[in-house]
């Protein structure tokens, strides 16, 4: 490690220890520093922005910090959400979604999680508890956040959001808005689902006081419908390119395609990427494609995937888990044809989806339940096969994050599933948000003995 990036982390250490040291007596103060943080990198974004990074990550980032920062500075803005509920209701009524991941990832890139985490279990949060969550919850235990005008979630995709945003509610005495999803797509399940987020959009309207137009809503879900068809489109293209990628980037693009789905930022990083993969410079390292969160603070993994010409991530679900892949043409073994521009080809005349804009709450209801992290597990395993095999990677990580009971009861279907059919996967145990409860060593030994088993498997292949 340079020396000035030595100094950066020490700097980051030591900003990150005294604001967790904060929180309990001075909650007021630590949440100003955040902020003030959050200012500054956004500033990095906006006018120096990573230059080892392609075009369409540099939009992602932005997005990804415009997004936490603002709903952080303009808390009158600011919606309490789950980051699966559609969010187009609230953008196109100038409002900020903010949610549990996003605000932790961004405590936990300030180094700034412990205090939080400590705040959460101190108020008898249990120690297993998802620590996305806790991060929120201890937050708001401590008073370190101002409160919402509304607080609302969806039931996808976890335990957690059935309890956090309830709990919130009561807590910060704000209104709460529930929305139920149906495990399986049928008509009478999209009503039902979309007739709750016209009293989700109500209630918003209420509590906001103002006045939601149907015509801009139906503009944001046009889109999201667009920016999700060319995230899916775009998939071989990654396939032998170098994507400048790292773990962070990843995190904070499934950000913007979740919170800021339907927004112009997101949509213009989704079009950029069918323009910068094509155009990226050959890759010859091992391409992995990575199943939910991602510890993008680990040092060793870090050095073995971030900015690495030997591996990289090439694509994750957590980014592709709204996408229909409905309409897209399949060869006879059902994998997802490649067509000459060398992106995805749709059958003629179909559609990726049932609904479309001029619809726009049954639009976001087939989306929500049609989401992969949504109903059975075998939904997600066979997007990740889907998605592995278009983008012509080497192998799977399925990272079952700390409290995630939903990744963890998948993991073992997902590897007796991909791995009959040929996939390898790596299922690593870690903790997406609170370094407390990673194990650095043992995932740093799992993970370089997996890479290189990738490598000896590549190269007896070529035989």
């Amino acid at each position: 490690m340079a020396d000035d990036q030595k100094l950066s982390t020490r700097i980051v250490d030591l900003f990150g220890a005294t604001v967790a040291d904060m929180v309990p007596d001075k909650p007021e103060l630590a949440r100003d520093l955040l902020i003030r943080a959050f200012e500054v990198k956004r500033f990095q974004t906006r006018h120096l922005p990573e230059r080892r990074q392609l075009p369409s990550g540099r939009i992602g980032a932005r997005v990804a910090l415009e997004g936490v920062t603002g709903a952080l500075e303009r808390p009158d803005e600011a919606v309490f959400t789950s980051i699966f509920l559609p969010t187009e209701i609230f953008l196109a009524m100038g409002l900020r979604p903010l949610a549990a991941e996003a605000l932790a990832d961004f405590i936990t890139g300030a180094r700034a999680e412990e205090g939080f985490v400590r705040a959460a279990e101190q108020r008898g949060i249990p120690e297993t508890y998802c620590s996305y969550h806790k991060v929120l919850l201890g937050a708001a235990a401590a008073k370190a956040l101002v409160r919402p005008r509304l607080i609302a979630n969806c039931s996808v995709a976890c335990d957690a959001n059935n309890t956090t945003f309830k709990w919130l509610a009561g807590e910060l005495d704000r209104p709460h808005v529930y929305v139920d999803v149906p495990y399986a797509y049928d008509e009478d399940a999209c009503s039902y689902v979309a007739n709750q987020l016209r009293d989700m959009a109500k209630a918003t309207q209420e509590a906001y006081g103002r006045t939601l137009d149907e015509a801009r809503l139906s503009e944001f879900v046009a889109r999201t419908q667009r920016t999700l068809d060319a995230m899916a489109r775009g998939l071989p293209l990654r396939r032998g390119h170098y994507l400048h990628n790292d773990m962070g980037l990843e995190m904070q693009q499934a950000l913007a395609l979740h919170l800021s789905l339907g927004s112009e930022g997101t949509l213009r990083m989704a079009e950029q990427q069918l323009r910068d993969f094509p155009r990226a410079e050959r890759f010859e390292g091992l391409a992995i494609a990575w199943m939910h969160s991602a510890p993008y603070f680990s040092p060793s993994l870090q050095e073995m995937l971030d900015a690495n010409p030997n591996a990289q991530i090439s694509v994750s679900d957590m980014c592709l888990n709204q996408v229909s892949l409905e309409g897209w043409r399949r060869d006879g073994a059902g994998r997802l044809e490649v067509g000459p521009d060398g992106g995805l080809v749709r059958n003629e005349g179909a559609h990726a989806w049932a609904h479309g804009p001029d619809e726009p709450f049954e639009a976001m209801a087939e989306r929500l339940i049609k989401n992969t992290f949504n109903g059975p597990a075998e939904r997600r395993v066979a997007r990740m096969r889907d998605i592995t095999e278009a983008a012509g990677t080497d192998g799977v990580v399925c990272f079952c994050h700390w409290g995630c009971k939903e990744t963890m009861g998948a993991s073992q279907l997902a590897k007796r599933e991909l791995e009959a059919a040929g996939i390898p996967v790596l299922v690593l145990d870690g903790d997406g948000c609170h370094r407390a409860n990673n194990a650095e060593g043992q995932a740093s030994t799992r993970m370089g003995a997996f890479l290189e088993m990738l490598r000896a498997r590549r190269e007896e292949t070529a035989r």
